[in-house]
């Protein structure tokens, strides 16, 4: 069991509010805004957090700016659930894939979503973190396609 599901409380009935901060922290870290949780007999709890704002770039005076592209040329990848990450090896920069092979998986419990390649190309970033909850849409690597 990795570390990140291991911060997810289990709970019989209602979670206490002690459970109910925890798992907002756990939905901010990852970028999610709401959660509903259910025991299986009818019992539901729906959990909406707002996401903190992100601070402005600043930049630092006196340190040269990077030269601003207008054309991204790679493709994200991104998750298409939410869960904690687990890479596979072909999520290596410098690797070959083809359109339709699994980069990741997204696991929730003993659920399993792949994460696939949408084109053929060489991985050119890995921006997900093995073993970290992450939130649906995140980007997971970017691919740079072949032409």
């Amino acid at each position: 069991m990795s570390p990140a599901e291991n911060q997810v409380p289990v709970f019989e009935g209602n979670p206490s509010s002690d459970d109910l901060a925890r798992i907002a922290d756990l939905l901010v870290q990852a970028g999610l805004e709401t959660i509903e949780l259910s025991d299986g007999k009818g019992s539901r709890c729906f959990l909406r957090v707002k996401a903190p704002a992100s601070a402005p770039h600043v930049p630092i005076s006196g340190a040269p700016s990077a030269p601003v592209e207008t054309m991204q040329t790679d493709i994200a990848v991104n998750a298409p659930y939410f869960g904690v990450l687990a890479l596979t090896d072909l999520a290596e920069v410098g690797t070959l894939v083809r359109q339709g092979d699994v980069v990741a998986q997204m696991r929730i419990g003993t659920l399993q979503i792949p994460v696939t390649v949408p084109v053929e190309g060489t991985v050119v970033d890995v921006v997900g973190q093995d073993g970290v909850l992450t939130g649906y849409g995140a980007i997971i690597v970017r691919i740079e396609p072949t032409v």
